[in-house]
């Protein structure tokens, strides 16, 4: 078992530190949003939900794909509990394969994943911003971990958990998923990645279709080199796939969590 304790220091830590001590009163002009400082805006993203709370993340998104560092740094921090949760509930990172591998790993991972997802991220989605964000982390953490057992290897949670209280005491930082309503479908997204009930590509397919706006949609057949009568139906044989292993699962376990 590892020995890690909450002092051991991270990416999420020196995030912080970085944060607090120069950042949190840094004025900025964020192309889209206007002037504001780091700590303002990342508060105004809190408060803000649905159509506000995706205008100022892509605004965000946008500004830092043309170079603007401050507002991808913004956007980064307005993620990191997703990326805590992340670490915390994805068996990928809490089950790394090497033996030497830490908490502080899995969440220093976690965040890279979502920093890159940020990077990464296509700007015709304006729609369900963080909710897509937090998938396509989801994803990318999944392709850049080797395959191993989940039972084997499982961190210590002490680090985690303390780093969930913390996020929780900052002024800025709120714990878990907060009112995002698509987290029921990540996370049973991310358990069936797990669990290996869907494939990597059913996953990323359900999560374009289910996350993304309706015109893309048929980008998304298109993609795929089919009709958006047999994109559907696909989907469909998907989801059926997914409700019957979550069954399974239920039946054998009490809970598919």
């Amino acid at each position: 078992m590892s020995t890690t304790t909450p002092t051991q220091t991270g990416l999420l830590e020196a995030l912080r530190t970085e944060w607090s001590g120069s950042l949190t009163d840094r004025e900025h002009d964020f192309a889209g949003i206007g002037i504001r400082s780091c700590s303002e805006l990342e508060l105004e993203l809190k408060a803000a939900a649905g159509r506000e709370q995706d205008r100022l993340l892509h605004a965000l998104l946008t500004a830092g794909h043309d170079g603007d560092a401050l507002a991808e740094r913004v956007a980064l921090q307005h993620m990191l509990p997703k990326a805590v949760h992340l670490a915390r509930t994805c068996r990928g990172l809490r089950a790394l394969t090497l033996s030497d591998h830490t908490p502080v790993d899995a969440v220093s991972t976690a965040i890279g994943a979502m920093w890159e997802s940020i990077r990464r991220y296509p700007l015709n989605r304006v729609e369900k911003v963080k909710a897509n964000i937090g998938m396509d982390a989801l994803l990318i953490v999944n392709k850049s971990m080797s395959p191993g057992d989940p039972s084997e290897h499982v961190t210590e949670d002490v680090y985690l958990e303390q780093a969930l209280q913390e996020q929780g005491k900052s002024a800025t930082i709120e714990p878990e998923w907060g009112d995002d309503t698509f987290h029921d479908l990540v996370t049973v997204l991310t358990w069936a990645i797990d669990t290996e009930a869907l494939t990597p590509e059913d996953v990323r397919l359900l999560a374009r279709f289910d996350l993304g706006e309706l015109h893309e949609r048929d980008e998304l057949a298109e993609d795929l080199g089919i009709g958006r009568a047999s994109l559907t139906r696909r989907v469909y044989r998907i989801r059926v796939k997914l409700m019957e292993a979550v069954q399974a699962h239920i039946r054998e376990n009490g809970t598919w969590e």
